[in-house]
């Protein structure tokens, strides 16, 4: 029997009994022979199965924008109701309903004749009471030498005087009553006192309203607009321990519709007082308003965005492995050999994440792969060729 015959037999069939005879199973290794390859061997002698193939990537430093998210509304910075200072009917409306008026621009015209006979009737008294005062004056100025050269008693002199002083102050009080006519003149026409847009109108032409009347009209100026967002107040004071100035950082919006908003805003002002019911302090940036995109109490997504980046070290969140310890990756090191290794995470960034200790720069991870391997093995390691493919800067 040759090599060869013996080799083909291990593959089907071993004996079990060294008392069957060779001419028994001679048929069967000229069989095996004919069925059984070449190089075939023995089971238990077959050569070492090759190390698993993983995907690994290279921890390494970017520059970070860091920034941070919150639900904003949008507020006027100014906002006035309209309300009649005097009672009249409405004569006239002078804009239309949503439009844009200018500062200074008319909105309503009251009847102006009850307060233009009043504006009259003031300036007659006052001449009236200017009169008076003119002729008590001569009298007191006729009474004094008289009364100096004995030729008139005191009483006189001093019944004089007293007039004087009552034409005096009756001319102050007629001058008072004249401006208050003025003024409720005036009243009579309604104007805006800032540019911005205007609401609807609560009475029409020919309606009667007064001072207890509800508003007129709603102005809200419209560019620049405030957008109000509350900030927890952990993340408030980690702000102002580290020192990060209103300067520092520009501030972004998400419109209702998911766009972007194309102008930047800036940090206005933050609250004095912190939300008892929230534990958060209320922080306004303000933004241009060109195109009027934002509008009054409209619900916006603040990214609240650091101008310098800063360099941290990232990695793919698909390298991350979670137990009860915490956080965790693979990695291999100089030997092709798995290792554990635990980290501290920092702050998400897309598909991406900080790691703020745990691993070095140049570490490799293991992004794909991780249920095939274990700690100790060797593998074979791909670098993926997709993920931190260059060294520019993770944007926001």
């Amino acid at each position: 029997m040759t090599s060869r015959m013996v080799r083909s037999l291990h593959c089907f069939w071993r004996p079990t009994s060294s008392k069957i005879s060779h001419s028994a199973f001679l048929p069967v290794l000229l069989l095996a022979a004919l069925t059984c390859p070449a190089g075939a061997q023995a089971p238990g002698t077959g050569a070492a199965a090759p190390p698993p193939s993983v995907i690994v990537e290279i921890a390494q430093m970017r520059d970070i924008t860091d920034q941070s998210a919150f639900t904003g509304r949008v507020q006027a910075i100014d906002k006035v109701t309209l309300r009649a200072r005097v009672a009249g009917f409405i004569k006239q409306r002078g804009f239309d309903e949503g439009s844009e008026v200018a500062e200074g621009q008319l909105l309503f015209q009251l009847e102006r004749e009850p307060y233009e006979a009043a504006l009259a009737l003031a300036e007659a008294n006052l001449a009236n009471a200017e009169a008076a005062l003119s002729l008590a004056q001569l009298t007191y100025d006729r009474t004094r030498p008289l009364a100096e050269r004995g030729t008139s008693s005191q009483a006189a002199l001093d019944q004089a005087g007293s007039q004087l002083a009552q034409a005096k102050a009756n001319v102050e009080a007629q001058k008072a009553t004249v401006t208050t006519a003025k003024l409720n003149l005036g009243y009579t026409e309604i104007r805006a006192p800032m540019a911005g847009a205007a609401g609807r109108a609560t009475y029409s032409v020919g309606e009667y309203v007064g001072p207890t009347s509800d508003p007129l009209v709603t102005l809200v100026r419209q560019d620049p607009m405030y957008v109000a967002f509350p900030v927890p107040q952990r993340l408030f004071l980690s702000v102002r321990r580290e020192g990060v100035s209103k300067d520092s950082v520009v501030v972004r919006l998400k419109l209702p519709d998911g766009t972007t908003y194309d102008q930047d805003g800036k940090i206005a002002f933050s609250d004095v007082e912190a939300n008892p019911q929230t534990d958060s302090l209320v922080v306004r940036g303000s933004f241009p308003n060109p195109q009027r995109l934002l509008v009054d109490q409209q619900i916006v997504g603040v990214q609240v965005v650091n101008k310098k980046p800063e360099e941290r070290m990232v990695i793919s969140q698909s390298a991350i492995i979670l137990d009860q310890q915490g956080a965790y990756v693979l990695a291999v090191d100089k030997d092709d050999k798995v290792v554990a290794k635990r980290v501290k995470l920092g702050d998400q960034h897309g598909a991406q994440i900080i790691v703020l200790d745990g691993l070095v720069p140049g570490d490799r991870v293991i992004t794909s792969g991780q249920q095939k391997v274990r700690p100790g093995i060797v593998v074979d390691a791909q670098i993926a060729t997709d993920t931190l493919a260059t060294t520019g800067p993770i944007a926001p």
